[in-house]
Order: structure tokens, then sequence, then C-alpha cells
């Protein structure tokens, strides 16, 4: 027999609900006999305490918000995967804890701002995880004004508070120190806006790697893009071609971007991992629907999901920020060529 409801369980034990409230939640007021009781009727009877409902009894908020925007970068249902990833990575901390999730959609710039309003005014949200961190974020203002717990999947220009994010910038040095071990040396980089601290870090990855290997930024082949609609990169791809026939390879910020890129190759009849090589940043799409396979470099997604929720629920007992970047790693699929003559 399942008991979902407090007031059946203490009808069950004779006792009131407050008393049965108590027990659960470890007050020394009741004695050990009654807690005792209560819980072996809470486990015999698969009783599990209703997390809105701890949280008004306890006045302890654990509950957890998490706004995911349908909009912008995330216009696109499959671009949206990667959120679902990471919360994923958060169930499991969620899950164990008990803590009520509160996750909203947001279809504008509006919508999102309102939406984290609504946290934290309406819901009484003290616990929240931010994403898609601008280099001046003024959601980073506004939780720190409201006194807000917060972790941020990703950094912004000053940096007053926890985070978990993508190794940004590191990966771009390791994509482009991977297409020089192969002996390229003319590489397009088609990022997105710098707006986002992301594709800002993984621009400043990009150039550290080219001064590394003694090769010189040209800023006539990098390009940036407003927009994760592929048709962009799509002519932006083909201009690059055109106007460079001797780049022998093409770094894109994001799959979507590789989409594009790869459109721009076939209309223009350019073998990828022949005549071009082509790499990108890992995702639902080139992962499993673009053809060719495209090389990526990928980050453990699932993984910074669970280390924002520790990181966010013990911050409480920590006086200091906590950092925490995932480690990339390259997916080779087979679109990369190797330019090194053998002899």
């Amino acid at each position: 027999m399942l008991i979902v409801n407090i007031i059946k369980l203490a009808k069950k034990l004779n006792l009131s609900t407050t008393t049965v409230s108590r027990a659960l939640g470890g007050y020394s007021d009741v004695s050990e006999q009654t807690r005792s009781r209560v819980i072996d009727f809470a486990d015999r009877y698969n009783y599990r305490p209703n997390p809105h409902a701890s949280n008004l009894a306890s006045n302890k908020n654990k509950a957890v918000g998490f706004v995911i925007p349908l909009y912008g970068l995330n216009n696109n249902t499959l671009n949206q995967i990667s959120y679902f990833k990471f919360v994923a990575g958060m169930s499991k901390q969620i899950n164990e804890e008990n803590i009520l999730f509160n996750m909203l959609f947001a279809k504008s710039a509006k919508e999102e701002k309102e939406s984290y309003e609504k946290l934290v005014e309406i819901n009484k949200v003290q616990n929240i995880i931010i994403h898609n961190v601008r280099i001046k974020d003024p959601r980073v203002e506004y939780l720190n004004k409201k006194k807000i717990n917060f972790v941020a999947w990703g950094r912004s220009k000053k940096i007053n508070y926890s985070w978990v994010d993508l190794d940004n910038e590191l990966s771009s040095e390791m994509i482009v120190d991977y297409l020089i071990s192969k002996d390229h040396k003319k590489i397009a980089f088609i990022n997105v806006e710098e707006k986002y601290n992301f594709a800002f870090l993984r621009k400043k990855g990009f150039k550290k790697a080219l001064r590394k290997n003694s090769i010189p930024y040209d800023p006539s082949i990098y390009r940036t893009t407003s927009l994760e609609d592929p048709s962009f990169t799509k002519n932006i791809t083909m201009e690059l071609l055109e106007k460079n026939p001797d780049l022998d390879s093409i770094i894109c910020s994001t799959e979507y971007a590789s989409v594009g890129a790869i459109e721009a190759c076939v209309e223009l009849g350019i073998n990828i991992g022949k005549d071009i090589s082509l790499i990108t940043y890992d995702g639902p799409v080139v992962e499993s629907l673009t053809n060719p396979k495209i090389t990526a470099v990928a980050h453990p997604l699932e993984e910074l999901g669970k280390k924002a929720i520790e990181i966010l629920m013990n911050q409480h007992k920590n006086t200091d920020n906590i950092s925490y970047l995932a480690v990339p790693h390259i997916i080779e699929r087979g679109s990369v060529r190797s330019l090194i003559k053998s002899n």
C-alpha cells in the first residue's frame, strides 16, 4: 500500500500531522520511540515527503531553479539537447537530496528575464543555475542583489560567484594543435558573436594556439555569425573558400555552423576530409545526423550538471567561490585529413 499524504499517514499512526512531520524532520521534541514508529510506518507504506510541503514546513528552501531559453542560440530544438544532457547530470543529485526542481522555458529575452523574477519573487527559489553567460551579465547583478545562492554554467567578465564550465579556451587550443599536428597551417575559424563569453574564450584559445605554433592570426579568415541558422554559415563558408583557395581547414564554433559549412562544400564540389578539413564542437547533430560525419571536440555535459548541483547545494559550507572546468577530448570521425607527406 502506498501512502503519499501525510494526513493519511498521521491517521494510520493515530498521531497529529505536526508530530509526524516533526518526527520525520528529526526534531528533538519528538521522543525516539515515536520517531522510530513514524519512520517504520513511513518505510512500510513507501511514504515520501512532498518537497513543496517540506520546504514550507522547515522554512529551508531546497528548491533549484533553471531556465531554458527557446530563442536565439537555442531557437532550433536540436540545439536544446545540450541543456537536457546538463539537466540529466543534475537529476541524480536532485533526486538523492529530494530537491524540488523548477524548470521554466522562455521564448524571448523578455520572458527569460521574467522567468528569473518569477523564480525569485513568486516561487521563492533560493538556489538557481544560470547559463549562456555573457561577458557582462545582468542576471549576476540581479541574483547578487537579491542574495540568491547561484552557480553559473559559464563565466562573465567579472567573476564573483561559483561556476562550472566547458574549458572553451583549452578546447580551441586542442583543436588548433590537432590540426597543426596534421600539418595544417591556414586555418579559418567561424565563431558566434563574442558577446557570449564562451565565444570570446574560444577565440582567445584559437589565437593563443596560433601564437604558440608561430602562425600569424589572419582576421580575414576569422568570421562570426549572429544566428544559429546554417544558411548564414553556408554563405560565410562559400565566401571563405572562394577568396582563399589555399585554405586547408575550417573550425566551426558550433555544430550548426558545421551544417552550413557542409552545405557550402557540397555546393562547391569540395570533398570534406580530402580537399578540406572540417572540425567542430560536438552535439546531437554532428554526432548522428550530418553526412559526412564530422570530427569534433566534446565535453562531458552530464558531469558538468552533476558538479553544478554539488557546488550549489554545498555553498553554504564554504566561504570561497568554487569553480570547475570540464576536460574536453577530440572525437575523430574522418573529416580532418593529414597533410604530412610520406617519404
